[in-house]
């Protein structure tokens, strides 16, 4: 990809496709800084430009191409849901890829909580041999469309205070998951009243579990699930805490696991989990 940067580019300038096997994209700086504002997202950003696959027609012109796309999206049919987390009081959501409106405008405070999170797992890195498999983690949240990302913060934001103003001597929860295509990253989030080793086990067993059925009609080995537990403090040094956990492959449940397990998670779950 090139990015071009020139004060008064001309209007007209014809872009010639390019052949090869690497797709070669010209962008002004101007239409590079339009992607990352009305998306917000790395990734957003840069699957968008694997979807394009070449420069538009003519320099400049890529905000065109943008909104022609956003129509195409939005008017799109939604795709097949599955029944079974329905049946387990799931929603379906349906959002296009890409946005008419820039994101955030909808609840940018919403948006800020997305980012602010995103921010505490990037900055809690405590070496350089976590660089790589940190970057993993961080590329997997940021994989969240960003058409969910208003249902997302608004989501953290509400259960945060629902928490906090929990009755003393209780443990209150709130949780979210986001169900993966098949060959992609399954997305939970879970907002807890306290951290303690108690809940750390039983955060763990949640993602556990919502890992584990997933397999029931596929193989477990290649597919990722990754949690966020936010925890709010009153110490008044942060407003909560950031736990990150990421289940890889078959975890190995056993029979004895599983039904703790789902006693714990599935038994009165309508609505959250």
């Amino acid at each position: 990809m090139t990015i071009i940067e020139y004060p008064a580019p001309p209007s007209d300038v014809q872009v010639t496709p390019q052949s090869g096997v690497t797709p070669v994209i010209a962008l002004l700086r101007r239409d590079w800084g339009f992607l990352f504002d009305q998306l917000r997202s790395t990734h957003a950003v840069v699957a968008h430009l694997h979807r394009i696959g070449g420069s538009a027609p003519v320099l400049g012109d890529e905000p065109e191409r943008y909104y022609q796309l956003a129509a195409a999206d939005a008017a799109a049919a939604q795709g097949p849901v599955d029944p079974a987390w329905e049946r387990r009081g799931g929603q379906s959501y349906s959002v296009p890829l890409l946005l008419a409106a820039p994101a955030g405008s909808d609840d940018d405070e919403a948006h800020t909580m997305v980012r602010i999170m995103l921010e505490d797992v990037a900055t809690s890195l405590t070496g350089p041999d976590e660089w790589e498999p940190w970057q993993a983690v961080l590329a997997s949240l940021d994989s969240l469309p960003v058409g969910h990302r208003t249902n997302l913060g608004r989501f953290l934001l509400d259960a945060l205070s629902a928490v906090t103003a929990a009755e003393a001597g209780t443990t209150a929860w709130r949780m979210r998951t986001f169900v993966a295509e098949p060959d992609q990253d399954q997305l939970g989030f879970a907002v807890c009243s306290a951290l303690t080793d108690h809940t750390r086990a039983a955060f763990s067993a949640w993602l556990q579990l919502r890992h584990h059925e997933r397999g029931k009609d596929g193989d477990l080995s290649s597919l990722t699930s990754l949690g966020v537990l936010l925890t709010p403090r009153m110490d008044g040094y942060r407003e909560w805490d950031t736990t990150v956990q990421v289940v890889s492959g078959d975890p190995g449940l056993s029979d004895a696991d599983l039904r703790v397990y789902q006693d714990l998670w599935n038994a009165n779950q309508a609505g959250v989990g």
